[in-house]
């Protein structure tokens, strides 16, 4: 295809029109020597020029332009501009056209982001030229030459110097009508195609109107500009009618041939690999990250906080929190937490971000959740192990020990420990203890996931731990005592939100960094600490410290949720799909690899492995957004029931479930399942239906769970898939009571026979996640 020769090009100074071999030079007579010797001729005539028989000019948007448009996996699509075909008043016109190949080699596209459309319509030149892609061929501007234009299309240059004068000043001169002829002499030496349609001059001239109105054209918000959109489409249409019809149709049908031809074999291959990307995905890595001391710990002042708080102690064994829906007990547990800040302030400036300080000028704020009393009685009477429930620990001279003894830990051995300045950690107390229990239990359902508790007791004068990190979010509860805490944040994104706990730094490792808190926390007061902050704290000289640390979030993120679903869509796609089946390509080892090396089969990486893996990854994620999203939160779901702990019961609960209360195993007060008999969950989340197909499903609870994390095997039963709209029933009216009258009467469950709903209840009831209360 023709290039332009620069050493023939229309920069003649000479004004000597180009020679060719096949045209001899063109002599230019004085017109005034013609009128003169009587020679003048009319101005028809003497401007009249015989048409060239030489090739003209080919435009180079029309030489590069595309066939076809291929996205990163070599999957052949059509761009729409827009939208459809718009219903106008006398008929159908295509507002929003299909943007050929044809229509981008004939109208160059210019974008232009002016601040002001208005101000863009009124001034032609002034407007920006943007270098953005439109069907892989634009033009940009040379910085260092304003007379030249290049163009790019599909990564080739091309060079071309501006026909159009967008200066008012200059546009009212003439134009040198030689400098067009010397253009229209200038051939290809490797020949041209004398098929190839041919542009008139003019088309390579571009008018700055045609410009503003293509801009417009892009910015279709603007009333005004979408007015001058519909001119311009409308003078596209006058100019495409003027163009021969026989010419446009053979490149037409030329074209769709082509094309129709590639896409078949395209398609056949990879039709089915595209992949639709979630919009979510154009935000998820664009969060800033504050690093270090640039962010701020929020702190309650004791005088705000004393005012809101009621004097009286909080008593954990007459289940304070308790509503009817589990949920609202927990959502009060929590604020109870962290009052004086409500619960959604939490959540939206504070949770996995934010360093949270409560002081409160309540020394009994906590009542009796914990004390030294109480950890010495559970010393006494349960039997405690080293490793597994304590751990004794000291912290001198920036060095961290552990003097973990073996077997049993006894309360005069803990004393010594105490003695000697090493703080003594409780790592599970909610085993062992029905207060922190209860706390820890009931936020299980506010957090979602498993909630534990460690607590530490520290002599005076002494610290215990080296600055570190967690793998989970604590709440740190001072019930005794005082203690001065240090806390940094993350110095990088690298080190946000950490999934396993950190190592001991020593204080050199901490110089130079400036904590976003500093400060002494005393008994009634809070500090939530984030997963990833890095904290060490000391004691009083004079005064012990005894913390309730309750923490949550452990393992329990969207790296853990994609760990469990991945492998599972890995599985699924391989049954489906037998090309996931096939082997890998021969000679993979001599295509790439991770040491920069002379690999024989390099240029065979792309083709036959990573397109191939790009596809498969391609259906992965449609498998996973299209079908396996929802039963990747019964993975969870089924996961928390594994792990988290039982529900800590009321007596009257007891009473009304399986468990029982002060049972007479001979009396004859059964629990009959009649018409009036009332029946309700236990809690919103200590079950879950789950299905194994789709005419088989179980039931995972935790009523069964060991207080001991993971203390037991994981709770499954079977249940009848006839069951399933009875069990439907009972989980959208919680926490109302429903009567067995109102669940074999309602229309979710009129597909079912009254004996297989009976029988549905009854297994609930059985398995111990259903409330039962009799008639009077």
């Amino acid at each position: 295809m023709g290039k332009k020769n620069k050493s023939n090009g229309g920069g003649n100074t000479n004004n000597t029109p180009t020679k060719t071999p096949s045209k001899p030079p063109v002599k230019f007579n004085d017109k005034w020597a013609s009128i003169e010797n009587g020679e003048a001729k009319s101005a028809s005539v003497s401007h009249y020029k015989e048409p060239s028989k030489e090739p003209k000019f080919v435009h180079p948007a029309k030489l590069a332009k595309e066939k076809k448009i291929f996205d990163g996996l070599d999957i052949p699509e059509r761009v729409l501009a827009h939208g459809k075909v718009v219903e106008q008043n006398g008929g159908k016109k295509r507002r929003h056209r299909e943007i050929s190949p044809k229509m981008e080699a004939k109208k160059p596209k210019v974008e232009s982001k002016s601040k002001d459309g208005v101000a863009a319509k009124k001034a032609h030149k002034h407007f920006t030229v943007s270098s953005e892609v439109v069907q892989s061929t634009y033009f940009f501007e040379e910085p260092d030459n304003g007379n030249e234009v290049t163009l790019v299309s599909n990564g080739k240059e091309t060079t071309i110097e501006k026909t159009v004068i967008l200066d008012e000043e200059v546009e009212d001169e003439e134009i040198d009508e030689e400098e067009f002829e010397d253009e229209e002499e200038v051939e290809d030496e490797e020949g041209m195609d004398e098929d190839e349609t041919e542009i008139d001059e003019s088309e390579m001239i571009v008018d700055p109107k045609d410009i503003e109105r293509y801009i417009e054209f892009e910015d279709v918000d603007d009333e005004d500009e979408m007015e001058d959109e519909e001119e311009f489409e409308d003078e596209e249409e006058v100019e495409d009618e003027e163009v021969d019809d026989e010419e446009e149709e053979e490149v037409a049908d030329e074209e769709r041939g082509e094309e129709q031809e590639d896409e078949q074999e395209e398609e056949e291959e990879v039709s089915d690999e595209e992949s639709v990307v979630s919009e979510m995905d154009a935000d998820s890595d664009d969060e800033g990250f504050i690093a270090g001391k640039d962010r701020e710990a929020h702190v309650i002042s004791k005088d705000k906080a004393a005012r809101t708080f009621a004097a009286k102690p909080v008593d954990f064994d007459a289940f304070p929190f308790n509503d009817q829906d589990s949920v609202v007990t927990a959502s009060r547990a929590f604020g109870f937490m962290v009052s004086p800040c409500d619960v959604q302030t939490f959540f939206d400036k504070f949770y996995q971000s934010n360093v949270l300080v409560v002081h409160r000028k309540t020394p009994a704020y906590y009542g009796n959740l914990f004390s030294t009393t109480r950890f010495s009685e559970l010393l006494e009477k349960h039997y405690l192990e080293y490793n597994m429930n304590i751990n004794i620990a000291q912290y001198k001279d920036g060095i961290r020990t552990t003097l973990n003894g073996k077997g049993r830990v006894y309360p005069q051995i803990v004393k010594q420990h105490l003695h000697n300045l090493c703080s003594v950690q409780l790592v599970n107390p909610q085993t062992f203890d029905d207060r922190i229990w209860y706390l820890c239990e009931i936020l299980q359902e506010q957090f979602g996931c498993f909630v534990g508790a460690n607590t530490y007791l520290t002599p005076a004068g002494s610290s215990g731990f080296a600055p570190h990190w967690d793998e989970i979010d604590a709440f740190l509860l001072q019930v005794e005592g005082r203690k001065y805490w240090r806390v940094w944040a993350p110095e990088s994104a690298e080190e946000e939100l950490p999934l396993e706990s950190s190592g001991n730094f020593t204080e050199d490792d901490m110089k130079g960094k400036e904590p976003v808190f500093e400060g002494w926390i005393e008994q009634g007061d809070m500090i939530y600490i984030p997963r990833g902050y890095t904290h060490q704290a000391r004691t009083d000289k004079k005064v012990h410290s005894l913390h309730v640390t309750v923490s949550t979030g452990r393992q329990w993120s969207f790296a853990n949720l994609m760990e469990k679903v991945i492998p599972e869509a890995v599985g699924a796609l391989t049954e489906e799909r037998h090309k996931l089946r096939r082997g890998l390509p021969i000679g993979l080892f001599d295509m790439g690899g991770v040491v920069d090396l002379d690999y024989s089969q390099e240029e065979h990486f792309t083709e036959k492995f990573k397109i191939v893996v790009d596809r498969h990854m391609s259906r992965l994620r449609n498998l996973v957004a299209d079908h396996l999203l929802d039963s990747s939160v019964d993975s969870m779901t089924k996961e928390f029931m594994k792990q988290a702990l039982p529900p800590i019961l009321t007596d009257k609960e007891k009473k009304r479930s399986v468990i029982g209360l002060s049972t007479n195993l001979l009396g004859d007060d059964l629990i009959d399942f009649c018409a009036n008999t009332k029946v309700k969950f236990i809690r919103k989340h200590t079950q879950r239906l789950l299905m194994e197909s789709e005419d088989s499903c179980f039931i995972s609870h935790r009523m069964n769970n060991s207080r001991l994390f993971e203390g037991r095997p994981e709770t499954l039963v079977d249940f009848p898939s006839t069951g399933i709209d009875t069990y439907r029933v009972l989980w959208n009216a919680y926490p109302e009571w429903r009567t067995l009258d109102e669940i074999f009467s309602c229309r979710e469950t009129k597909s079912n026979t009254r004996k297989e709903k009976l029988a549905a209840i009854q297994i609930l009831f059985q398995m111990g996640v259903l409330l039962v209360k009799n008639p009077k």
